[in-house]
């Protein structure tokens, strides 16, 4: 990410994305709608409230990726993708602050005007979020 912000374009949301192929297509690696398909809780089998996503602030997003793959039981094709808060919002989703134990930053994706639960939801969702170069 380069050039200036405004207080609404600082915040950006963070995804872990697993590797293989389902989660990065092809060609060039791209990031896929299954990403942000809503999964059954392991706990109560209901469907996830949302897509979990954690915030980093512009400047401190290449460091903040990092904590994120720390944090994510990451494989060794696992990236980072991100999106600005302010494009999801503006996709049709609604981002809700749910702070957990190891991550005061969390919050989950929820629908809005645009449905997770439809695939063209999520696709239109995908393409808000770009990489995060690691190197």
């Amino acid at each position: 990410m380069t050039g200036s912000a405004t207080d609404a374009d600082a915040i950006v949301l963070l995804r872990h994305i697993p590797g293989g192929v389902h989660y990065q297509g092809k060609p060039p690696p791209r990031i896929t709608s299954e990403n942000f398909k809503l999964r059954r809780n392991r706990d109560s089998g209901g469907i996830e409230a949302g897509i979990s996503v954690s915030t980093a602030r512009y400047g401190n997003l290449l460091c903040d990726a990092r904590r994120v793959l720390g944090l994510r039981g990451t494989g060794r094709d696992s990236r980072i993708a991100y999106a600005r808060k302010q494009a999801v919002e503006s996709a049709g989703f609604l981002i809700q602050d749910d702070p957990i134990p190891d991550d005061a930053s969390h919050c989950i994706i929820r629908s809005a005007t645009t449905r997770l639960e439809d695939h063209s939801g999520r696709k239109r969702l995908a393409e808000t979020f770009d990489w995060v170069e690691l190197s």
